[in-house]
């Protein structure tokens, strides 16, 4: 018996190879047809990198420049 995220079914891990469509750079989020669908993609910055689970790439280089100007 199976209760809340504990599951007895397999899980299957399809990795897919990323082209240049696939990744924007920018800000904010665009829409685009996958397979007849209209999705939301997220564009990439720096401050949506993920540097650890608590920062991004953009909140580590702002702390890294802080502690070099002495702040």
């Amino acid at each position: 018996m199976a209760t809340g995220t504990e599951t007895t079914d397999d899980l299957v891990f399809t990795r897919q190879v990323a082209g240049a469509e696939d990744l924007i750079f920018g800000f904010g989020s665009t829409a685009q047809i996958r397979e007849g669908e209209s999705v939301n993609i997220t564009l990439i910055n720096a401050g949506t990198i993920p540097y650890d689970s608590t920062r991004s790439v953009k909140a580590v280089l702002d702390e890294l420049l802080l502690a070099q100007a002495g702040a």
